[in-house]
C-alpha cells in the first residue's frame, strides 16, 4: 500500500470513529432526556450537539436506542425533543408561530410576554420609589405599584392551567423531574407574590425607610426568579412538550379544559 493510500485509509478510519463517537454521545444524550436530566444543562448541550451531528449520526443513535430496548415511537419522540430544544432561543419564536392561532401554547407564551411587561413595569416603579425620601399611599408610584400587583395576582390562573392541565399530560410522557421543577417554581413565585401583597398592605404600619428596604429586596428576588422561570418554560419545557405530544387532539383537549379555567386578564 502506498503512503498516500495508507494515509487515506487512516483518515477514513478516523472519520468513521468520530461518527461512531458522535452517535454514541447522542445516544447517551437522548437517554438523559428520557431520564429527566437537568433541563438547563440539556438545553445547552443540545445546542452544541445539534451543530455537530449529521443525519447519519442521528440514525445510528436511534438504532442504538432500539437495540437497547427503546420502542420506535419513544425513540422518535426523544429525537424530536432533541431537535426542538437544540434550536437557538432566538429562533424558537418561529417554531411557535407555526402553530394554529388558538393553540394553547401560543396563548401561554403570549401571557408570558404580558407577565414580562409587568415585571419591567414593576422594576421601573420600584426604582422610582427607591429614589424618593417620602411616599404616601395616595402617591402615583404607590398606586401604580398596587395596579401592577393586581395584574400579577391575576396570573394565578396562568399557573393553575399549567399545574392542572398541561403538566399532568407531560407527566404521562415521563417528564416527572422537569414538571416537578416547574411546579416548585410556581410554589416559590406564589409565596413571593403573597409576601409582596403583605408588604403593600403593611405600608402604613412601618417607616418608609423600612418599607423601601424590604420592597427593594423582595423585588430583586421576585424579578430574578420569575424571569428565570419564564425562560425555562419558553426554552425547555414547551419545546419538549411539542416534541413529546404530537397528536393535535391532545392539545385540543387541553385547550378545552383551559378555556373553562379562564385566561389572564380575560373575564367575561
Amino acid at each position: 500500500m502506498s503512503c498516500y493510500n495508507k494515509c487515506c485509509d487512516e483518515v477514513g478510519k478516523m472519520k468513521n470513529k468520530n461518527g461512531i463517537n458522535k452517535a454514541e454521545t447522542l445516544t447517551s444524550f437522548l437517554k438523559r432526556i428520557n431520564d429527566g436530566d437537568n433541563p438547563e444543562l440539556l438545553r445547552k448541550e443540545a445546542h452544541r450537539l445539534l451543530i455537530n451531528v449529521n443525519p447519519d449520526d442521528i440514525a445510528l443513535a436511534e438504532q442504538n436506542l432500539i437495540n437497547d430496548g427503546y420502542s420506535t415511537q419513544l425513540v422518535q419522540l426523544l429525537c424530536a425533543t432533541f431537535m426542538l430544544i437544540g434550536i437557538p432561543e432566538d429562533h424558537q419564536n418561529g417554531l411557535i408561530s407555526g402553530l394554529p392561532e388558538d393553540h394553547i401554547l401560543r396563548i401561554v407564551l403570549i401571557e408570558h410576554d404580558l407577565i414580562r411587561y409587568f415585571l419591567v413595569d414593576l422594576g421601573n416603579t420600584v426604582d422610582s420609589i427607591s429614589c424618593r425620601e417620602h411616599l404616601k399611599d395616595s402617591s402615583l408610584e404607590f398606586r401604580k405599584l398596587m395596579h401592577i400587583l393586581q395584574h400579577m395576582n391575576g396570573m394565578k390562573e396562568h399557573f393553575e392551567r399549567e399545574n392542572d392541565v398541561i403538566f399532568p399530560f407531560l407527566l404521562k410522557y415521563g417528564r416527572i423531574n422537569l414538571c416537578q421543577a416547574m411546579l416548585g417554581d410556581h410554589i416559590n413565585i406564589k409565596a413571593e407574590l403573597e409576601e409582596f401583597v403583605k408588604l403593600i398592605f403593611s405600608f402604613n404600619s412601618m417607616s418608609f425607610e423600612e418599607f423601601k428596604t424590604r420592597l427593594i429586596t423582595i423585588t430583586r428576588k421576585f424579578l430574578l426568579s420569575f424571569r428565570e422561570h419564564l425562560s425555562q418554560e419558553d426554552a425547555i419545557l414547551y419545546p419538549i412538550a411539542l416534541g413529546m405530544i404530537t397528536k393535535a387532539e391532545i392539545w385540543e383537549k387541553m385547550k378545552s379544559v383551559c378555556d373553562e379555567i379562564g385566561y389572564c386578564g380575560v373575564h367575561l
